[in-house]
């Protein structure tokens, strides 16, 4: 699954800033929330693609972004993958200043975000390198700010959706949640064990399991990165709940709902297997049930690896980030969309098949079935997304004028991040040929 996410990622990052340079007549604010999202898509791919490399070749297995075996930790491919998610969190602490709607004065916000983007990413980077990682995972404290933005906007604007009855606060209320749901979403499925205070006991046995002793800040920003995941989908769930009760639900309100579900049903899961866990640290490590490992498959894995691109996708889509009007985008777009549902609906069926005795002639005859739903629905599920794309501040009292003043060009962004890019390539094969 994480080779599928590395190509989903890095196919619809590269696509969506093709797209951007294409575009000319975006407003500055929908251009640069298209190229932080397009930008965290590749990273992400980079990640993905170093991740399964390195399982692929080592057989071992990642968590918090360590690698359970000494050997590796200076490796090119265990370095650059963890520098690779470092970038990827730097531009996710800049993303919510820009999207919902851009909150920095715009005469210097475009330059000033790129340039620090940049410092922080080369910084940060270098400095876990030379540091041979012990911090790794403090720098999750660089989605606080972010995650304050995106809680306040939801809840502003879901408070003034209903005490103002006005339905175009809802948009921005949903792309808060959703961006939210984006950069949280793997461990929005933890927060009742997060409650429980039970996530400490698989800490422990994954330090166990991986030979890691991490240090008290280390330890501090997997905690952190925990909360800010349960708090999300918990606020997310009460501002839900409250909207249903006095206007009703939506779409958006059965998504949070399920993952509520989700992670309820894993907290659950969680305490009924702690004997196994505890085992590790007592006694000697004891395997998951195997049906313990299938659900966290088909939910947190696959909510990461999977829905969290087709998330970004539709949030490029429906809020008119990119130019998609064109005849030349409009194909390429379609293109993008029938490419990844298909790849996410092969492997949920590979999933499916893992444990249900399904003949090779029946999994081939359902994915065909698939293809053809899709082939004839495509067309009509892409048009309705692309003609009902508005700004998220479509009809709402906030200024998105063109204005170039304090402006960074899409070359300049794609150069600058391709030079980030480059640099954590060249430092980690540098670093693993001296045996550092």
């Amino acid at each position: 699954m994480i080779m599928v996410a590395a190509i989903t990622d890095l196919m619809l990052g590269m696509v969506t800033l093709i797209l951007l340079s294409r575009g000319s007549g975006k407003t500055t604010s929908s251009r640069m929330a298209g190229l932080f999202i397009g930008w965290i898509l590749v990273f992400k791919g980079v990640e993905y693609l170093l991740m399964a490399t390195l399982q692929f070749q080592s057989g071992l297995y990642v968590i918090f972004g360590n690698v359970d075996a000494s050997s590796l930790e200076n490796t090119f491919l265990s370095s650059a993958y963890r520098m690779a998610r470092i970038v990827s969190l730097m531009l996710m602490c800049f993303l919510p200043m820009v999207f919902p709607f851009r909150l920095l004065p715009r005469k210097w916000d475009g330059k000033m975000m790129l340039g620090a983007a940049c410092l922080m990413s080369v910084f940060v980077s270098s400095i876990y390198l030379v540091t041979d990682f012990v911090y790794f995972n403090f720098e999750n404290i660089v989605l606080v700010p972010g995650f304050i933005i995106l809680i306040a906007i939801y809840i502003r604007f879901t408070i003034a959706e209903v005490k103002e009855e006005q339905q175009n606060f809802r948009k921005i209320s949903i792309a808060a949640g959703l961006i939210l749901i984006a950069l949280h979403g793997e461990t929005m499925t933890y927060w009742l064990s997060q409650v429980l205070s039970i996530n400490d006991d698989y800490q422990q046995r994954f330090f166990i399991t991986f030979n890691w002793q991490p240090t008290l800040v280390a330890w501090f920003g997997i905690n952190l990165w925990l909360t800010l995941g349960s708090a999300s989908i918990l606020i997310l769930a009460a501002g839900e709940t409250w909207r249903s009760t006095k206007i009703g639900s939506s779409s958006f309100s059965i998504l949070v709902f399920v993952i509520l579900l989700v992670g309820m049903i894993a907290g659950i899961a969680d305490y009924m297997v702690l004997d196994i866990v505890r085992s590790c640290y007592e006694v000697t490590c004891e395997k998951f049930p195997t049906a313990f490992n299938l659900w966290y498959e088909f939910t947190s894995t696959s909510l990461v690896f999977l829905y969290t691109p087709i998330l970004f996708m539709y949030i490029i889509l429906n809020y008119n980030i990119i130019e998609t009007q064109s005849g030349e985008n409009r194909w390429l777009t379609r293109i993008i969309v029938i490419m990844m549902l298909l790849i996410v609906s092969s492997v949920v069926l590979e999933l499916v098949q893992s444990f249900l005795p399904i003949p090779e002639m029946l999994s081939a005859a359902i994915l065909a079935i698939i293809v053809a739903i899709f082939i004839g629905w495509e067309e009509k599920i892409v048009d309705r997304l692309i003609e009902s794309a508005q700004s998220v501040t479509s009809g709402l009292p906030i200024s998105e004028e063109n204005s170039g003043e304090g402006e960074v060009g899409t070359k300049t962004f794609h150069y600058a991040m391709g030079a980030v890019l480059i640099y954590i390539i060249l430092l980690s094969a540098l670093h693993s040929g001296l045996g550092l």
